[in-house]
């Protein structure tokens, strides 16, 4: 916990690129069923495309959250991205939010997630923060609910990892 009040939440930007490359890597090992991303897909993605890459994913009122130790260690993760058409723009969507297992119950993850809801506050056309979560994280699913979100819906058969199947609550916090 006393590495908890030391946690320093930014924004990402270039220059985290390896970063958050190895820590998003890290994830998609650990918790394969809380992305729909693979980690056989995206180990083989080079660090240049990486980067190329992450720079739409910092696009304007897209960004990546990080949470850091003091010593400058990237422990955690949580992106946004706002809809671009008309009719949806007053949605976003959060992705990928993960926290390494050793910070589990320390508040890092509420921490990362109230940064991207006073982020997206900052944004005056976003009504609405979206988010998918795996019926059987309840940690997540709690926290979530912590923060304001509520289920609207649940996708049967939203993912398959190693032939099991994954169902995912649908969320929203509503602004």
């Amino acid at each position: 916990m006393t590495e908890m009040l030391q946690l320093h939440v930014r924004n990402l930007g270039p220059d985290d690129a390896a970063s958050f490359r190895a820590l998003r890597l890290r994830g998609l090992q650990e918790y394969p069923q809380a992305f729909g991303s693979s980690y056989e897909e995206e180990r083989h993605v080079t660090l240049e495309s990486d980067i190329a890459a992450f720079a739409s994913r910092v696009a304007p009122h897209n960004f990546i959250a990080g949470a850091f130790l003091k010593d400058g260690s990237l422990v955690g993760m949580i992106g946004f991205v706002q809809q671009q058409k008309n009719k949806l723009k007053h949605k976003g969507m959060i992705w990928g939010m993960y926290v390494i297992p050793e910070l589990h119950g320390t508040g890092a993850g509420s921490k990362l997630m109230q940064h991207l809801i006073d982020e997206v506050k900052r944004l005056p056309e976003v009504t609405q923060i979206q988010l998918a979560v795996v019926t059987t994280n309840e940690p997540a699913k709690r926290l979530y609910e912590r923060k304001g979100f509520q289920v609207y819906g649940v996708e049967k058969d939203a993912l398959r990892v190693d032939g099991i199947v994954y169902d995912e609550y649908l969320m929203a916090l509503y602004l």
